[in-house]
């Protein structure tokens, strides 16, 4: 049995993942998943494992920096992301496999038909000390491969406009919309999802407190524990944090991260 985990800060993407290895592979056993890469992180420092998913983009630690701050690397790893650049990188770095969401149950089997065949056949630390080595960035904090002065783009039904992520404040979250924040108070209404803007602005210091807000974490100016916590930006508006992200937020601002 293949002792196996995953790790994605979206639980119904640890579901779906969860349940195509359970209906489809008997030798994977699950011993654990993780919507928290800090919890991850402790658990493959004391466990061993043979194979892990791990999502790219997540806030607070993304798969990279998680890498990075092992010491010892024993398992496989297959990356899951739903931005298909980072797809195109992790093939670059030679990972075992990537997966793009929604994962693709054929794509899944080729996957682990893979992994069963290198399984022991190949030296991992090599392999994810190289991952990391051409990963990293020269001037960029390892995991990032954005330069953060590249402008996004944003989608209207007559014209697309250019952004400069910086300017960005927050985002928050109507249905299918997602509403943007600007730092000169201006306001505009993009017809993407949460998701879409929080994988394109991660990189770019973005982090999600709940599951309505994504927010620029420069713009962050306190940290409120009344009312189930709330975060304080510099122009006043606050912005609730949810259960199951305040221990990564507080762990944020004791600079753990």
């Amino acid at each position: 049995m293949y002792k196996t985990i995953i790790i994605d800060d979206e639980q119904n993407c640890v579901e779906v993942l969860e349940i195509l290895i359970r209906q489809s592979f008997d030798d994977l056993q699950i011993v654990a998943t993780f919507t928290s890469s800090k919890k991850a992180l402790e658990y493959l420092q004391s466990n061993h494992v043979d194979l892990v998913f791990l999502d790219i983009q997540m806030p607070f630690l993304t798969g990279i920096d998680l890498l990075e701050k092992l010491d010892k690397y024993n398992f496989h790893v297959v990356f899951t992301t739903a931005f298909d650049q980072y797809a195109i990188k992790a093939i670059k770095l030679s990972a075992l496999d990537y997966l793009l969401k929604p994962i693709d149950e054929e794509l899944l089997n080729n996957t682990i038909v893979k992994f069963r065949k290198l399984k022991g056949q190949t030296d991992i630390k090599n392999q994810i000390t190289s991952l990391l080595q051409q990963y990293s960035s020269p001037g960029l904090p390892l995991g990032s491969n954005i330069n953060p002065n590249n402008k996004i783009a944003v989608a209207f039904h007559d014209k697309i406009v250019f952004y400069d992520p910086q300017e960005i404040m927050y985002c928050q979250s109507n249905d299918n919309y997602t509403t943007l924040q600007l730092k000169s108070g201006e306001k505009v209404m993009a017809s993407k999802t949460m998701k879409h803007f929080e994988d394109i602005l991660a990189p770019n210091g973005f982090i999600r407190p709940h599951q309505s807000y994504i927010i620029n974490a420069k713009f962050i100016e306190q940290y409120n524990k009344k009312d189930g916590g709330f975060l304080v930006l510099t122009d006043g508006t606050s912005i609730p944090v949810s259960r199951h992200r305040k221990e990564e937020i507080l762990m944020m601002f004791k600079g753990e991260f």
